[in-house]
């Protein structure tokens, strides 16, 4: 029965994983860090990507033919792993009205870059601007072909490289605690991409379930 596991996000192309804040007026939006400046992911975001993703499938019937899938219908699978859905969690008084009957199995970390390679970035501070890119894009008009008077966005993204995740199980006595991470590795092929933008083309990703334990 596995009661931790680390989650690998391996992102092969520039990324964006937004804070809705801008940079004056060059930026109009930059990408989150984690309290040591580097990029990372924070757990909630994880954990969001990772409850659709198990969503759907449950939804979709993938996990229709495993023992795991009769041991309880509602709360469904997702729910019982993630805890209430967000529509439930966004009323404080249902919440806490639900929360008297299920909470989410599963809690996250932020999602960082390895152990040595934060070291190392630290102790070169130089190197951590070469992480980062800027973009800009702007509208054009379709008849004419130039570009629309005040279109110029600009945002800031990040190379491609590899974060980690810790997740946690955090009732071993839960009727799902010894089926979590074949739920998950199931479900993890449904996320392609990660961040913001994903629609045109940033952020493409590939996850995996590592070190089951």
């Amino acid at each position: 029965m596995a009661s931790s596991a680390k989650l690998i996000i391996d992102i092969q192309s520039y990324w964006h994983p937004g804070t809705g804040q801008g940079l004056g007026s060059h930026l109009d939006a930059v990408t989150h860090r984690g309290a040591d400046k580097l990029p990372a992911l924070p757990g909630k975001t994880v954990k969001g990507l990772l409850r659709d993703a198990v969503n759907r499938w449950e939804k979709f019937g993938g996990y229709a033919d495993k023992a795991f899938a009769t041991v309880t219908s509602k709360p469904s699978l997702a729910e019982r792993l993630f805890g209430p859905p967000p529509e439930i969690e966004e009323s404080e008084q249902k919440f806490e009205e639900v929360h008297q009957q299920w909470t989410g199995l599963l809690r996250f970390s932020d999602a960082r870059l390895n152990d040595s390679d934060r070291q190392y970035l630290k102790g070169h501070k130089e190197l951590m601007a070469g992480l980062y890119r800027r973009h800009f894009s702007t509208a054009i008009e379709h008849e004419s072909g130039t570009a629309l008077v005040k279109s110029l966005r600009g945002i800031e993204i990040i190379v491609p490289l590899t974060l980690y995740a810790d997740i946690e199980c955090l009732n071993g006595n839960d009727e799902l605690a010894g089926h979590w991470t074949e739920i998950l590795r199931d479900a993890l092929p449904l996320v392609r991409a990660v961040g913001a933008h994903r629609s045109r083309g940033l952020g493409r990703a590939v996850l995996a379930l590592q070190g089951a334990k």
